[in-house]
């Protein structure tokens, strides 16, 4: 009975939540917000970005590669280093990285991330920058929301909130 109460109010509540209380979410819109963010930080910061034209990414090549470049399909070893536009790292690959940033767990392995290029259960962003990249090579880039975690968040990533990786492209493995 109990619970049937507590089904009854919840249905109750959600009935009373107008179209309003959900702000409806335009990428496009959210994408151009975003761009205005990061170049505003980059110019804080005095760093001069490449941008990629096709997902409005910014970033800074630190370490140039060899020639082999990544594509859909493709197996690549990636290590990373995660921050948020406050300097707070957030996550990383780099068990070295963890300790100094703080955020080490014991319990974890430290390893470069393997994902498919193409393949759903990696953000976007993350993807495409990783493309970016040929194997060896190693990036700052600067990833509007809109290709991270939209207007979800995810843990400490709070919504439309932009992404910087520091991202290294260890290993590509062809299909």
């Amino acid at each position: 009975m109990k619970k049937w109460i507590a089904g009854l109010v919840l249905l109750s509540f959600m009935g009373c939540l107008g179209d309003d209380d959900f702000p409806e979410y335009n990428p496009a819109e959210q994408l151009e917000i975003d761009i205005a963010a990061i170049d505003q930080h980059l110019e804080e910061k005095n760093l001069t970005a490449v941008v990629d034209e096709q997902s409005g990414i910014r970033y800074l090549l630190l370490e140039d590669g060899n020639t082999t470049e990544a594509t859909d399909g493709d197996v690549v070893d990636v290590d990373y280093e995660l921050y948020n536009f406050e300097d707070e790292l957030l996550d990383t690959s780099i068990e070295s990285v963890a300790q100094d940033g703080g955020i080490h767990d014991a319990d974890r392995d430290y390893e470069p991330l393997r994902f498919t290029i193409g393949t759903n259960g990696i953000i976007p962003g993350f993807q495409r920058s990783a493309v970016l990249l040929t194997e060896g090579g190693k990036g700052d880039f600067y990833i509007p929301s809109v290709w991270c975690y939209q207007n979800y968040g995810s843990g400490k990533i709070a919504p439309n909130e932009n992404l910087r990786f520091v991202i290294k492209l260890v290993k590509v493995n062809p299909e």
